[in-house]
């Protein structure tokens, strides 16, 4: 499938390029900037390399590169925004980067994963004939107790050699799904994010 048929069927506007993730399961990396706290992701995949080497101006910090579990990806509207619209770009090197989310003050009582609301409007896309590995957390938080994979392989500085279990919450399971069909999900706003300590990040809450 080519990315205009992708932009079709997630049904996201085509004009708005930096609202897009495409690359599928590749790497991306994000940036923050200290005045806003927001989240600039990286428009196009870059190696763990590419990003450690990645020389960020000032008002700005690493956040973090992982690879994504997604096929395909749309921000419908800037962070805060109350109306869809593109995202705001800034130029870091030769790579562009785009105002995507901005994180909420984070949940009490984890160990072993960083648990918070993250506020985005993100439209997930998964292609028929993944097997997913998904998280229920057992609690309907916002209407929904189902997280969905985001990244793996997650890290700040330095690649993991070694990958530690996952270590999960009191309740919480994980469980494997295979599609039969696409499947497109509007998370909600603010999302609920879990970032493990061993890189791995799943975002919801849905219903699936």
């Amino acid at each position: 499938m080519n990315t205009d048929d992708v932009k079709k069927l997630v049904g996201g506007d085509p004009s708005w390029s930096a609202n897009w993730t495409l690359g599928g399961c590749e790497f991306y990396g994000e940036v923050m900037d200290d005045a806003t706290f927001g989240v600039w992701l990286s428009t196009e995949p870059i190696s763990p390399e590419e990003y450690a080497a990645l020389v960020v101006p000032e008002g700005f910090r690493k956040s973090g590169v992982g690879r994504s579990q997604h096929d395909a990806a749309f921000f419908r509207r800037p962070p805060n925004a109350e109306i869809d619209g593109p995202v705001e770009t800034t130029h870091i090197g030769n790579r562009v980067f785009a105002l995507v989310a901005r994180p909420g003050r984070p949940e009490k009582g984890f160990e072993g994963v960083t648990v918070l609301p993250v506020f985005k409007s993100h439209r997930v896309f998964f292609a028929a004939g993944r097997t997913l590995e998904v998280l229920d957390t057992n609690d309907d938080f916002r209407g929904g107790t189902t997280l969905l994979p985001q990244a793996v392989e997650s890290h700040l500085n330095q690649r993991r050699s070694d990958i530690k279990p996952r270590r999960m919450p009191e309740g919480w399971t994980s469980r494997f799904i295979t599609l039969t069909e696409n499947l497109i999900v509007d998370l909600p706003c603010p999302s609920r994010v879990a970032i493990f300590n061993n890189g791995d990040i799943f975002h919801g809450p849905t219903t699936i």
